[in-house]
């Protein structure tokens, strides 16, 4: 069975935000409203230069959703291949998946009185295509695939720069 997973390498992300809005314009979201954020850190000193760090937040598709656990109306469920989805008709906005997601990226759209998150650009994913973030993501700092097949990628690139730095 496939399990997808979307992987940020963190040191490559420069905070151009274009999978913000990637997202925001391939899922009609409202001002406000942002399945994808890029989270600032900094700036802060690493040794004696000054740095800046970006952080693409997202659902993180858990194996187990808390927020899905929570919901009152079973308007979260998790499809066979790990997409965690809420159900627009069975979402009565009760908020109570907002207090049990532990990443806090759950979000109530003003206009529809639902909640939404990140669903991998599901409509896409079902066409064969990457979620719009990872197509868009100007810095290609984004992977997206089947869990072993990102966690390899990983791994590598971790290898990869533990050589670099032994030298």
């Amino acid at each position: 069975m496939v399990q997808y997973a979307l992987l940020c390498h963190y040191d490559l992300c420069t905070g151009c935000r274009s999978c913000e809005v990637a997202c925001k314009q391939e899922n009609n979201l409202p001002v406000g409203v942002s399945w994808m954020q890029v989270v600032k850190l900094g700036p802060r000193y690493a040794g004696e230069r000054l740095r800046m760090d970006f952080v693409p937040t997202h659902c993180l598709h858990c194996l187990e959703p808390a927020c899905a656990q929570a919901c009152p109306r079973s308007a979260i469920t998790k499809r066979s291949d790990g997409v965690v989805l809420v159900s627009q008709e069975l979402c009565d906005g009760c908020l109570a998946c907002l207090d049990a997601c532990p990443f806090g990226v759950i979000q109530l759209n003003p206009e529809t009185k639902v909640v939404g998150m990140c669903t991998f650009c599901v409509h896409r994913l079902d066409e064969g295509q990457v979620p719009a973030c990872v197509h868009h993501c100007q810095a290609k700092c984004l992977k997206f695939g089947e869990v072993n097949q990102v966690a390899s990628l990983k791994r590598r690139r971790a290898a990869r720069q533990r050589l670099l730095f032994t030298f």
